[in-house]
C-alpha cells in the first residue's frame, strides 16, 4: 500500500515539475502571433455564444484547440465578453485590444496570460499522460526519465506557454502516437485506439501537419502486417497443434487463419483510429456544423498559399533566404536539442544496433524504431515547403527525448569496467535513478533554469550556443521586446512616446506606456515620425525593413540595448533629434522648420525638366513641431531668375487644418505643379512658404540642420528645368566632383572691350541632390601657379542652391571675374572647385583623381 501511495506521489510531482516552469511568469513577453490568436479566440468565443458556427473558422490552421484554450482564458476573467463585444474583430491589427483598453478594466496582456494558462495546463497534462503508454512501451523507469526530458526541454517549454498552435499540436501529435503505439505493440487494448483516435483528432483540429500522423501509423500498421505474415509458422506453446506433423494441413490453415484474423484486427484498430479523429474534428468545431464542405476547401485553398514562403524573409547561414533548403532543419535540430539528448541519441544508436540492455526487449526496439520513422517523414514532408522555422518540428523533438532517455537508461545499465576498486565501490553505491536525475538536471533541465523566462535564447553548447546561433539561424520571436518597453516606460513623458518597434503590435504594445507604430516596409514615414525606435535581432539578421535602414541604424548610437543569455535581443534609438535619414527614398535636402511649428521633412516628384503645358504632382511632407492654435495656409511658388512668378497654390494643407495636427505626425500635402503653354524655357525655383491667413504674415523659417536664417521665410525646395536646357563647349571626358555632379562643359571668355573682366560659363549635369549647400570658386593663377584672381559665389549667384538640385538636370552657370588692371603680360590658367568648408569636393577626371580643383581653360596676356 505505501508503494502505490509513493507512486501516487511521485506522479504529481512530475506533473508539477512540468507545470511550473510553464506556468510561471505567463506575462514575461509576447510572442508575434500570440496576438492574433487572442483576437481569433476572442471571435471565436463571440460566434459560439451567438450561434454563428460558420464564424469559428478563423485561420487555415485552423487553431481550434487553441482558440478553445483563448476562449476559456478570456471568459474566465471577462465573462460578459460575449454580450458586450460589438461583433467581430480583424485580428490583422490591434482593434480588439483598443476596445478592450477602451471599454473595460482589462488589458489584452491580462487576457493572454490567461489563455496562456490554459496551454500550458493542457500541454502540461498531454505530456505528463504519455507517461502510461511509455510504461507499456519502454519500461517503467524508462518512461519516467524519457518524461523528465519532456517536462524541461527549454525549447519544449518556450513553445508550450504560448497561445499558439505549436506547443498544443505537437502534445497531441506525440501523445497519440505513444497510444496508437501501445495499441499496436503493448496488448491491442481497443481503449488505447480510442484514446488515440481522440488525440489525433484534436491534432488535427489544432494544426494541419499532424495529418501525418495517418500515413505513419498506416506504414507502421503494414509493416506489423507483414511481421505477423512472416512469423505465422510460429506458434505458441499452448498450440494445440504444436505437435502435429509439419506438412498437416489442418495445422497450416489455423496458423494462416490466425495470422489473417490478427492482420484484420489491426486494420479494423486503424480505421477505428481514424474515425474517432474525425468524429472528434467534427463535434469540437462548430464550423462543421453549418458548412462542412465549404470549412474544408477553405482551409486547403488558405493553407496553400500559406506554405508557399515567407512573407518576410527567413535567415539561414549567414544571410537572409526565401527557402532555407534542406539542411535547415537537421542543423536546427542540433541546435535546438541539448548535450543531454544529443548524448542519449547517441547511445541509442549504438546500443540499437548491439540490442543490449534495454534494447534487449522487442518492445523497446520496435518503439524506437517507430518514433525514429516517425521523425524521419515529419522532418522530410515539413522541408518540402518553402516556410521554414523550428518551431514547426516541434513534434520531432518530443520523439527524440523519449529515444534519448532509452539511450541513457542503456548507459546506466551497463557495466562499466573502472579499474580502480575505489572508484567501483564508490560508483556502486551510487542509486542509477541518482545518476540518472543529474545528469537530467546538468545538461538537460538547468538550460530551462537559466534561460527563464525567455526560453527560446537557448541553443545548444555543443554548437556554439548563442555565441554561434546568430550567424546561423533566426533568432527571436518577441522575448526582449518587453524589456525595450519597460526601459522606455522609466524615462520622462513617456506616456506621450509614439515609438516605432520591429514586431510593434504586441510583443511591444502590450508593455509599453507609448504609442507603438509598426516598423515595416510601406513607407517609410509612416514610423520616422516617431520619438524613438526599437530594432530587433532578427531585423538585423534578415536586413529589415531594407539593408540601408539597418547600416543607418547601425551606425547610430542607441540609447539602451536589451541583452539575455548571451544575445543582444534590442536596440533602442532616440529619434528625437533625428532628420529623416539617407536610406529614405525622398529628396530631405531641403528640410526646414517654420515658425518652430511645422517642419518641412522632405518632398516628392519627378519635376526635374518639365515641358510647356506639363503638369506634375508635388508631395511635400511636413510635421507639426509643437502645438498650433492657428490655421496657417500653405504657399507654393514656381519662380524665375527675374523674380516673376509662373505658377502657384495656397491654402490648407491636405488632410486636416494646422490646428488639429498631432504632434510628430508627418503628413503629406501635394499640389499639382502645372506649367504653362506659354511658359519660356529656363530655370526655375520651386518655393514654398506659410503665412497667417488673418494678417497674411509669413512664418519665420530656419534651415532644420545649420538652424541658419532663411530669407523672408521662403525655403527654396527645388529647380525645376522647363523646355529644353543650352550647352556648352564639351569637356571629353567631363570632370566629376565628388557625388555631386559633372563639370560636362566650360569656356574661358576675356573681351577686348572690356580686358579687366573674364566670365566662366560651366555646364553642370547633376548626379545627386546634396543636404548642403556648395559654393563655387574660380581661381586664376599665373605661370608660377600665384592667384591673381578669384571670384567665390552660389551657383547662379544665389539663385540655385545646390540642395535644390536634381539628379538628371543641366544647370548653366555663369561666374564673372574682374582682373587686376595691372596685369602683366604671361600665361593665365583658370582653376574651378566647389566647397562647404573644408576640405573642398574631391575632382576626378575619367578614372584618374586630380585633387580638389578643376583647371577649365586659360588666357595669354
Amino acid at each position: 500500500m505505501k508503494h502505490h501511495y509513493r507512486e501516487i506521489a511521485w506522479l504529481i510531482f512530475l506533473f508539477f515539475l512540468a507545470w511550473l516552469p510553464r506556468a510561471l511568469a505567463l506575462d514575461a513577453y509576447v510572442s508575434p502571433d500570440e496576438r492574433k490568436w487572442l483576437a481569433r479566440s476572442a471571435n471565436f468565443a463571440y460566434a459560439l455564444s451567438h450561434a454563428d458556427f460558420a464564424q469559428t473558422f478563423q485561420r487555415e490552421h485552423p487553431g481550434v484547440t487553441v482558440m478553445w484554450a483563448g476562449m476559456l482564458g478570456l471568459l474566465s476573467v471577462y465573462p460578459d465578453y460575449p454580450q458586450e463585444a460589438p461583433g467581430y474583430f480583424t485580428w490583422e491589427r490591434e482593434n480588439f485590444e483598443a476596445w478592450i483598453e477602451a471599454n473595460t478594466e482589462h488589458t489584452p496582456l491580462e487576457l493572454l496570460a490567461a489563455g496562456r494558462w490554459w496551454i500550458a495546463l493542457g500541454v502540461t497534462l498531454l505530456l505528463w499522460l504519455s507517461i502510461f503508454p511509455l510504461r507499456r512501451l519502454i519500461g517503467r523507469n524508462a518512461a519516467y526519465l524519457a518524461f523528465l526530458f519532456l517536462a524541461v526541454d527549454p525549447f519544449g517549454v518556450a513553445l508550450s506557454r504560448q497561445l499558439h498552435p505549436d506547443g498544443f499540436v505537437a502534445s497531441f501529435v506525440f501523445l497519440s502516437l505513444m497510444f496508437f503505439l501501445a495499441w499496436l505493440y503493448a496488448g491491442r487494448h481497443w481503449r488505447d485506439v480510442v484514446i488515440a483516435g481522440v488525440l489525433m483528432g484534436l491534432a488535427w483540429l489544432t494544426k494541419t501537419p499532424a495529418a501525418l500522423l495517418a500515413p505513419v501509423g498506416g506504414i507502421l500498421v503494414a509493416a506489423q502486417c507483414v511481421r505477423i505474415w512472416r512469423t505465422r509458422w510460429q506458434l505458441a506453446p499452448s498450440d494445440p497443434y504444436a505437435d502435429a506433423p509439419d506438412g498437416d494441413a489442418v495445422r497450416t490453415l489455423e496458423r494462416q487463419a490466425r495470422a489473417k484474423a490478427m492482420i484484420v484486427r489491426l486494420c479494423t484498430g486503424y480505421i477505428w483510429w481514424g474515425i474517432v479523429a474525425v468524429a472528434v474534428f467534427v463535434l469540437l468545431w462548430p464550423a462543421m456544423w453549418s458548412d462542412p464542405v465549404g470549412s474544408l476547401l477553405r482551409m486547403a485553398t488558405e493553407m496553400e498559399a500559406y506554405v508557399e514562403g515567407h512573407v518576410n524573409p527567413n535567415f539561414f547561414l549567414g544571410a537572409p533566404t526565401d527557402n532555407p533548403g534542406p539542411l535547415f532543419y537537421p542543423i536546427a535540430l542540433f541546435f535546438r536539442i541539448t548535450p543531454a539528448v544529443t548524448i542519449g541519441l547517441a547511445a541509442a544508436l549504438v546500443f540499437y544496433v548491439r540490442r543490449n540492455w534495454i534494447f534487449a526487449e522487442a518492445r523497446t526496439r520496435r518503439t524506437v524504431r517507430a518514433l525514429t520513422f516517425f521523425v524521419i517523414v515529419f522532418i522530410v514532408v515539413m522541408t518540402a515547403p518553402a516556410k521554414k522555422f523550428d518551431r514547426y518540428i516541434l513534434p520531432v523533438f518530443l520523439a527524440l527525448d523519449v529515444i534519448a532517455a532509452v539511450g541513457w537508461m542503456a548507459l546506466v545499465q551497463t557495466p562499466w569496467r573502472i579499474d580502480a576498486s575505489h572508484w567501483q565501490r564508490r560508483l556502486r553505491a551510487i542509486s542509477p535513478t541518482v545518476v540518472l536525475l543529474s545528469i537530467v538536471f546538468v545538461l538537460h533541465g538547468v538550460f530551462t533554469g537559466l534561460t527563464y523566462p525567455y526560453y527560446l535564447t537557448y541553443f545548444n553548447p555543443l554548437a556554439g550556443g548563442s555565441r554561434t546561433a546568430p550567424n546561423v539561424l533566426f533568432v527571436g520571436w518577441g522575448e526582449g521586446l518587453d524589456e525595450a518597453a519597460r526601459w522606455l516606460n522609466a524615462q520622462p513623458d513617456s506616456e506621450n512616446f509614439r515609438i516605432a518597434a520591429w514586431y510593434a503590435d504586441g510583443p511591444f504594445s502590450y508593455f509599453s506606456d507609448g504609442v507603438a507604430v509598426p516598423m515595416g516596409y510601406s513607407s517609410p514615414l509612416s514610423w520616422l515620425d516617431t520619438d524613438y525606435a526599437v530594432t530587433y535581432v532578427n531585423q538585423w539578421q534578415r536586413q529589415l525593413p531594407s539593408p540601408e535602414a539597418v547600416a543607418w541604424f547601425e551606425s547610430q548610437t542607441p540609447a539602451h540595448e536589451v541583452h539575455k543569455d548571451g544575445l543582444t535581443l534590442a536596440r533602442v534609438y532616440d529619434l528625437r533629434q533625428t532628420l529623416l535619414p539617407p536610406f529614405i527614398d525622398l529628396n530631405t535636402a531641403p528640410a526646414a522648420d517654420f515658425g518652430g511649428a511645422i517642419r518641412l521633412v522632405g518632398v516628392d516628384g519627378n519635376f526635374a525638366r518639365m515641358a510647356p503645358g506639363e503638369q506634375q504632382l508635388v508631395t511635400f511632407y511636413l510635421q507639426a513641431l509643437a502645438p498650433m492654435e492657428t490655421n496657417y495656409n500653405v504657399l507654393v511658388r514656381l519662380v524665375g531668375q527675374d523674380g516673376g512668378e509662373l505658377w502657384r497654390s495656397e491654402g490648407w494643407p491636405w488632410g486636416a487644418p494646422t490646428a488639429e495636427w498631432p504632434v510628430r505626425e508627418v503628413r503629406p500635402d501635394g499640389h499639382t505643379l502645372t506649367i504653362t503653354p506659354d511658359a519660356p524655357p529656363g530655370l526655375y525655383q520651386l518655393v514654398l512658404s506659410f503665412y497667417d491667413p488673418a494678417t497674411f504674415e509669413p512664418l519665420p523659417a530656419v534651415d532644420a540642420r545649420s538652424g541658419e536664417a532663411i530669407p523672408a521665410g521662403e525655403r527654396k525646395v527645388a529647380l525645376v528645368q522647363v523646355g529644353e536646357p543650352a550647352t556648352i563647349a564639351a569637356i571629353d571626358p567631363p570632370f566629376r566632383f565628388g557625388d555631386l555632379a559633372h563639370l560636362a562643359g566650360a569656356a574661358v571668355e576675356t573681351s577686348d572691350a572690356t580686358p579687366a573682366a573674364l566670365t566662366v560659363r560651366l555646364q553642370w549635369d547633376v548626379l545627386t541632390t546634396p543636404t548642403i549647400d556648395y559654393t563655387t570658386f574660380v581661381h586664376v593663377v599665373n605661370s608660377a601657379g600665384e592667384l591673381v584672381a578669384q571670384q567665390d559665389q552660389p551657383p547662379l549667384a544665389g539663385f540655385a542652391p545646390t540642395h535644390t538640385w536634381q539628379p538628371g538636370q543641366r544647370i548653366i552657370d555663369a561666374i564673372t571675374l574682374s582682373l587686376p588692371t595691372d596685369l602683366p603680360p604671361d600665361q593665365y590658367t583658370v582653376r574651378l572647385g566647389l566647397y562647404a568648408g573644408e576640405p573642398r569636393l574631391p575632382v576626378s577626371q575619367g578614372d584618374a583623381a586630380v585633387g580638389d580643383f578643376a583647371v577649365v581653360g586659360g588666357f595669354d596676356r
